[in-house]
């Protein structure tokens, strides 16, 4: 829905609130149109493309309570509950640039006073002849909604109340294991201690996912050394795993914000996971360092590894943390709770890995903002500077682009726009776009990368792009994410050798001649 009219003086509101004009305009006026469109129980509205509502159907007005002319006078503003209205305004204005779908959920107001959530999809329809039009619709799912509410509220208490028994079965345990002797008894003690500490893990994880889903999962941010956090959490992992030799490398005295309790979480999770799928491989490999201003902790292992299909999956599932519908396969709990905490860092999170060849997990987390990066060079045809260099040689159509280290959604969205930029100054056609020296994911970048940048690129001139791959797993899967969902109507083409790249670009024949540079 069109939250952007909230009423007649704000801007881009309706002139005229005349809905027969507005019908007659979107062509919804033919009587059998209209007839099955205030047939149909969800919401139906249209819209042209400075963002303008010329059209609800009856079921609009009947929720709201409202006629038609005071609907499209005051838009969706009006309705939209106040905590969902910022994000909703943001995407649609996203989709309006963009010409990208549009989704969104949100609370409406209905004439019995109460807000019930939808789910708003919008596309926009070309027209011959005509001009182009949003259609979308806003479909009730309000039940789904507090049933899911209903199930967090549920786990979390589940949880809280089951936490005082356990922690007193704990207590009784150790009391028996002080008690008893060496012999049988002594190790079936034992042995259901690590069950009673992995059933107090699954509580703590039920809790934490129940405070992520529902906004409450608090972080205490100070300043504290994260060399020493390493060093204490990989000394108490090797008590708790004498079967592996844990192995840590690690820069001295860093210093980190954040919150300490939360990031030793993640560690213990990494290891944690890195022993699990090692059975047979008894050591794991640690380290921390810092690279462009970003600590890289790494957890290797030498286990079984994972499919390179698993992989994609896992890489969906961390890159939309919302997706309640897998978030529990495969690796479980720890890894869903650890990516949410990275993220609330302003970090990422990511894995190398190959069937059979064990695996890498990967995090990073940002020293400082990533602002802008001062360039070391600029000029018209050529730039550079920390995250990639643009070159646009005379005598070309091809534009050389190389990007270089970790990469996040400020220094993509900074390098894409300059990319833009240059394309259009130098009249290029064709961009060699050299991921190479990319590692880990920039996946939090890839939605804008789609419904933005690349439109933008293709409305500066772009006709062919050879996007070099990086051997990054998650970096891969980063750039084929920007180029899945977008209607191209360049040539994107992925390779992993450039001078396989360079060549396809030489063979397409769109040359334009360099002017002024």
């Amino acid at each position: 829905m069109n939250p952007q009219n909230s009423n007649a003086n704000q801007e881009g509101s309706n002139k005229s609130p005349n809905a027969k004009n507005r019908d007659s305009e979107t062509g919804l006026n033919q009587p059998s149109s209209t007839l099955l469109l205030n047939a149909i129980p969800q919401q139906i509205w249209t819209a042209d493309t400075s963002g303008e509502i010329n059209y609800v159907n009856d079921t609009v007005c009947r929720d709201f309570g409202q006629s038609r002319e005071t609907v499209l006078a005051y838009g969706w503003t009006a309705f939209v509950h106040k905590d969902d209205l910022a994000t909703s305004i943001n995407s649609w204005k996203a989709s309006l640039e963009s010409g990208k779908e549009y989704t969104n959920e949100f609370r409406l107001l209905f004439s019995d006073g109460n807000y019930y959530w939808h789910l708003a999809i919008a596309r926009l329809v070309r027209q011959e002849g005509k001009s182009d039009i949003w259609v979308g619709t806003n479909t009730n799912i309000h039940l789904q909604k507090t049933s899911e509410a209903r199930k967090d509220e549920f786990i979390s208490i589940a949880s809280h109340e089951l936490k005082t028994p356990l922690t007193t079965s704990k207590g009784f345990h150790q009391l028996l294991l002080r008690m008893v002797g060496e012999g049988k008894i002594k190790t079936y003690l034992e042995r259901s201690a690590g069950q009673l500490t992995r059933l107090e893990k699954l509580i703590a994880d039920l809790l934490d996912v129940s405070k992520i889903n529902a906004g409450k999962m608090i972080f205490d941010s100070k300043t504290f050394n994260f060399s020493n956090m390493l060093t204490d959490v990989v000394a108490e992992m090797r008590q708790i795993y004498p079967s592996h030799q844990l192995l840590l490398v690690a820069e001295n005295n860093i210093s980190f914000t954040g919150d300490q309790f939360r990031l030793e979480q993640v560690v213990h999770n990494f290891i944690s996971n890195a022993v699990k799928y090692s059975p047979d491989a008894k050591t794991v490999e640690i380290s921390a360092r810092i690279i462009d201003e970003n600590i890289i902790v790494s957890v290797k292992d030498y286990g079984i590894g994972i499919k390179a299909k698993h992989l994609k999956q896992l890489f969906e599932r961390y890159y939309r943390a919302d997706n309640s519908s897998t978030r529990f396969n495969g690796l479980g709990l720890g890894l869903y709770i650890s990516a949410d905490i990275i993220k609330r860092h302003g970090g990422s999170f990511w894995i190398e890995s190959s069937f059979g060849n064990g695996a890498t997990f990967s995090f990073k987390l940002p020293l400082i903002s990533s602002g802008s990066a001062d360039p070391d060079i600029r000029t018209k045809s050529y730039y550079r500077d920390k995250h990639l260099s643009i070159t646009c040689p005379v005598g070309s159509d091809i534009m050389y682009v190389e990007w270089t280290g970790y990469q996040d959604m400020n220094t993509v969205k900074r390098g894409g726009s300059l990319m833009i930029e240059y394309l259009k100054e130098n009249r290029r056609s064709k961009v060699f776009n050299d991921n190479r020296l990319v590692p880990g994911t920039w996946s939090e970048a890839s939605d804008w990368a789609a419904n933005i940048w690349l439109p933008l690129m293709e409305l500066a001139g772009l006709k062919f792009f050879a996007w070099i791959l990086s051997e990054s797993a998650f970096s891969q899967l980063s750039a084929q994410k920007s180029v899945e969902n977008e209607e191209k109507h360049s040539e994107i083409v992925f390779f992993t050798q450039a001078e396989e790249g360079l060549k396809w670009l030489e063979e397409k024949s769109t040359f334009q001649p360099d002017v002024d540079i």
